[in-house]
């Protein structure tokens, strides 16, 4: 083969393979303990963090495909994690919140996780935690400009 491609070294390649380790390394807990999938974790921290949320701001947010976002909100909807109701605008569009009990299992789950990212990340020296935040948002922006 004339162009071969150093999986070792090829950048997108090593990025993507960190990215899955790290979220089956935090799943751990929310996936064990709670039973929810990687898509559940990921609405219901987005619909936290912004109560009456639509389902299409969730995709945008998320990254999540459609229907990835439409079977975690049926599910966290049937473990009565979430509140419902129609927009006030848009009457066509659902709103989302978190249920009481959804609050419930999102306090949590949280401080777990985050004890689970400082687990990881007390193994870099603070310089190189701050370098690897600064760099990721700044790839992040360019790829979002191209």
């Amino acid at each position: 083969m004339k162009n071969n491609l150093d999986l070792e070294n090829f950048f997108p390649y090593q990025f993507s393979i960190l990215a899955q380790q790290m979220s089956e390394y935090i799943a751990k807990i929310y996936s064990q303990q709670y039973g929810l999938s990687r898509f559940e974790w990921r609405v219901l921290a987005a619909i936290a963090q912004t109560p009456n949320i639509t389902a299409k701001t969730i995709i945008a947010v998320t990254r999540l495909d459609k229907m990835q976002v439409g079977r975690a909100i049926a599910k966290l909807s049937d473990n009565a994690y979430l509140n419902q109701q129609a927009h006030k605008q848009d009457k066509r569009s659902i709103t989302l919140a978190l249920s009481a009990t959804g609050e419930t299992l999102y306090d949590e789950i949280v401080p777990k996780v985050k004890a689970q990212e400082k687990a990881l990340l007390a193994r870099l020296s603070q310089s190189e935690r701050d370098a690897f935040i600064v760099l990721t948002k700044k790839l992040s922006g360019l790829l979002e400009q191209v």
